[in-house]
């Protein structure tokens, strides 16, 4: 099974939407200012603390460089 998924975004504001489907988690994000436009959301009202959400967000952030680089700059 694929943790991530990488989704064109609906809403007009972001490009992309990256999920984490273990740990329920998206990134909201504009092509090319993935730094400056990232969102995250906690999905299902899970309560997460925040070592474990950096976690998850810089896992997230190594994926989509390993796979979706240009997407990111």
């Amino acid at each position: 099974m694929n943790r991530f998924i990488l989704q064109k975004s609906e809403k007009p504001e972001y490009d992309f939407v990256c999920t984490d489907k273990i740990n329920q988690i998206v990134c909201e994000f504009k092509q090319g200012q993935f730094n400056d436009s990232q969102k995250f959301t906690v999905l299902n009202d899970i309560t997460m603390d925040a070592l474990t959400l950096a976690k998850t967000a810089r896992e997230m952030s190594q994926w989509l460089i390993q796979h979706h680089i240009i997407l990111l700059h």
